[in-house]
């Protein structure tokens, strides 16, 4: 774009000094503003999508952090739950350890008393069973006697009875004490898998929306550095954009001046040849001045024949869009950074390198590069895509060397 600048400002340059080539050069000028204001113009749409995607991209991960959230609530209470199954079985645990002791203590109990009942039965047994009981009552020596032994061995009898009945509960108990633990230990350990299963489920998710949150954050940065570059160049294009601008204008006022003072010039002349006394004289000088307007007015083609040098070459086209290619022409020129430059490649034993040239067809150009098969009178002229050198060919054409 700098070597383009270079080319329009030369051009400009052009103007100024001869006025009867505004008409051409204005037009040039008019087109490169033309090509810098489309190129803003693609920026700009390039601009407001990439802006869209990120604005959609902001969207998105704004939903993906309600989620978040969400799940991270979920998660919270899926952890507290699990703690609180944790003290539950925790207590669950120490419930049965007491169980287990007081089944202990129970079949201790259990144990003595089915000793005391055994150690009765096998008396009944060897003094003939309930006969043993009569021979208590009826073995008396008076009636108080005989009271009391009543009173003796229904004790005895009811004690046996009230044994067997703390002894049938007691075991009852046992089984019931050890069947509820373990159903409620079993129980607890079935929420327990319950609530990890779905916490590892909820971890899952989240771990799959934070890696979807991060890959948004790449492209969110991605387009952010897009735009960044975007809104350079659009920049860089705009003050070229001005500074182009500004040549046309300065070259239009130089322009009006030049005609405004010839037209001054030559009403001066005019007013000279009425006096007839100084006839010669004001021939004379009539003619000079006419040999010096012819001068200043001959056509570019003329001025041209005379101060540059006009050669008819072969001309090919040439872009830097290929593997391998710098982008970087002989003389130090960036094509890549400036992809609508006018540079040619030439032989610098028939165009030197650094020259100002016109191309018939292709517009002012810096002679900047070479060629491995550019000799003689063959050019090779710069363009920014495949397209346009495909579109270009080969053709004949006539270059005029300042």
């Amino acid at each position: 774009m700098k070597k383009k600048l270079t080319v329009i400002t030369l051009a400009t340059a052009m103007v100024i000094g001869n006025p009867f080539h505004n008409s051409y050069s204005h037009a040039e000028s008019t087109d490169d503003l033309k090509d810098i204001q489309e190129q803003r113009e693609d920026i700009q749409k390039n601009l407001s999508s990439a802006e869209g995607k990120i604005a959609g991209i902001l969207e998105e991960m704004e939903d993906l952090n309600t989620e978040i959230e969400r799940v991270n609530q979920v998660l919270t209470e899926k952890q507290t739950q699990i703690e609180e199954t944790e003290k539950d079985i925790d207590r669950t645990v120490s419930d049965i350890k007491f169980l287990q002791e007081e089944i202990k203590e129970l079949e201790t109990s259990i144990e003595r008393r089915h000793e005391i009942l055994k150690n009765r039965m096998a008396s009944y047994q060897e003094t003939g069973g309930s006969i043993s009981y009569l021979e208590v009552i009826f073995g008396s020596s008076s009636f108080g006697d005989f009271i009391s032994r009543v009173n003796s061995v229904n004790k005895i009898v009811e004690s046996d009875a009230s044994l067997m009945k703390q002894l049938e509960n007691d075991i009852k108990k046992v089984e019931e004490n050890k069947e509820k633990a373990l159903q409620k230990l079993a129980e607890l350990n079935t929420m327990k898998v319950e609530q990890e299963e779905t916490l590892a489920s909820i971890t899952e998710e989240k771990q799959n929306i934070e890696r979807n949150k991060a890959a948004l954050e790449s492209k969110q940065h991605e387009l952010a550095s897009l735009v960044e570059e975007l809104e350079t160049k659009d920049s860089n294009l705009a003050s070229v954009e001005k500074e182009v601008k500004e040549q046309i204008a300065a070259a239009q006022r130089e322009a009006e001046k030049k005609a405004k003072e010839e037209a001054k010039a030559q009403r001066a002349s005019t007013d000279k040849t009425t006096k007839s006394e100084k006839k010669e004289n004001s021939n004379l000088e009539h003619k000079s001045e006419v040999k010096e307007s012819s001068k200043s007015s001959e056509s570019p083609e003329e001025k041209q024949e005379e101060d540059a040098k006009v050669i008819t070459v072969t001309a090919t086209a040439y872009t830097v869009d290929c593997a391998g290619c710098t982008g970087i022409t002989s003389t130090g020129i960036n094509l890549k950074k400036n992809p609508n430059s006018k540079v040619i490649a030439v032989d610098p034993s028939v165009i030197p390198l650094g020259t100002l040239v016109h191309v018939e067809g292709y517009g002012y150009a810096i002679a900047g590069d070479v060629g491995s098969a550019i000799k003689g009178n063959k050019i090779d002229v710069y363009v920014p895509t495949r397209q346009r050198a495909l579109s270009w060919g080969v053709r004949k054409v006539k270059v005029t060397i300042q």
